[in-house]
């Protein structure tokens, strides 16, 4: 009898281990091939979060990774891995290839990934045309207000340039704030041209800046790769057909980050209203460099077609304002000359086309 019960006991353990291991399979095991297929977004660029969709990736472990033609990606440095979803950050050190899925002795078969190691940047057609810079009832170096025509379209960032665009060119991160879709910040001058220049060449386009030194550099106006703003593209840009001392709605905070609305930190870019050409934060958030030097009396001098600001100087010009400072700096027309101070200095690109 005991004899019975005992083998009839065994039996039922059997039953319930094989139930059980069937329905908890081990990380190296599969409900069938390791097959991928779908990733997002289809154009990667450095920085971008990745999502791998498929089956049979198993969980994260030693024994799961993908493989990146020879480039080994632990699962355990993936933001999420489970069985049909994978999420990770692309690093710059990606490139294109054939993606695998590596599940213990099981790959997938190779998926092509799309990387680009440069990064994406949104621009806007900015269109030829004739507006009226400065103002009459700011300070003295925002006269007289003078009739400038600018004779060629120009694309504009419709962003400040981003952390994320910034590390995707540049080795480091300077800015004290630290978000990859905050404006990149504590940017002197130099630093902006250095990466037009480097983004030019990444790029395959001519570069704009010859670089003799640090206070040396000959703009180059006939080569077609990214660059700062002149002052004359930047108010032009940011009025946007307006004539008033903010585009857009008009409304300073419905524009910008200031010292009143910014909690006093800068804030992630586009999340504030547009102008009418579709471009954002051209009031508050931070600073943005402009090629320019500055010059209290230049406006009264200044050529009316085309104007790239004096031949020299002691201080390049900064526009737009910042989250720090009132709004009567964030104006249209609004000139400011740093001098040791780039704390809250950022800025975005143009090129001509």
């Amino acid at each position: 009898m005991l004899w019975k019960i005992f083998r009839l006991n065994t039996t039922f353990l059997l039953i319930f281990l094989l139930t059980y291991c069937t329905k908890n399979i081990t990380p190296t095991e599969t409900l069938g091939p390791v097959k991928i297929e779908k990733i997002t977004p289809e154009i990667i660029h450095p920085f971008d979060i990745i999502t791998i969709y498929g089956s049979s990736f198993g969980i994260k472990s030693d024994s799961t990774f993908l493989l990146l033609d020879s480039l080994k990606i632990p699962s355990l440095s993936c933001i999420k891995w489970n069985n049909s979803f994978i999420q990770l950050r692309a690093e710059k050190n990606f490139k294109k290839g054939n993606l695998r899925v590596v599940n213990g002795s099981d790959t997938s078969k190779p998926y092509v990934f799309q990387f680009y190691s440069y990064p994406k940047i949104e621009f806007v057609n900015i269109p030829s045309g004739t507006f009226y810079m400065g103002s009459n009832t700011g300070l003295g170096y925002e006269q007289p207000v003078h009739k400038v025509t600018i004779t060629y379209n120009f694309l504009i960032s419709i962003h400040e340039i981003t952390q994320k665009q910034w590390l995707t060119v540049m080795d480091t991160n300077p800015s004290p704030f630290v978000g990859l879709n905050l404006p990149v910040s504590n940017v002197d001058w130099f630093d902006a041209i250095l990466f037009c220049n480097k983004l030019s060449k990444i790029r395959g386009l001519d570069t704009c800046y010859i670089i003799l030194d640090s206070n040396t550099v000959v703009f180059d106006t006939i080569a077609k790769g990214f660059r700062l703003p002149t002052e004359a593209e930047w108010e032009y840009a940011c009025r946007a057909g307006t004539t008033g001392d903010f585009s857009g709605t008009g409304n300073p905070y419905d524009m910008g980050w200031f010292d009143v609305n910014s909690g006093m930190k800068p804030h992630p870019v586009g999340q504030k209203q547009a102008n009418n050409w579709g471009i954002y934060d051209m009031h508050g958030n931070v600073w943005e460099w402009c090629w320019d030097w500055f010059d209290p009396f230049y406006y009264e001098k200044s050529p009316s077609v085309n104007p790239r600001g004096p031949n020299d100087g002691m201080n390049r010009v900064v526009r737009g304002g910042s989250w720090q400072r009132g709004t009567i700096f964030g104006r249209s027309s609004s000139r400011q000359f740093p001098e040791d101070q780039k704390l809250n200095f950022g800025f975005r690109i143009v090129r001509t086309i």
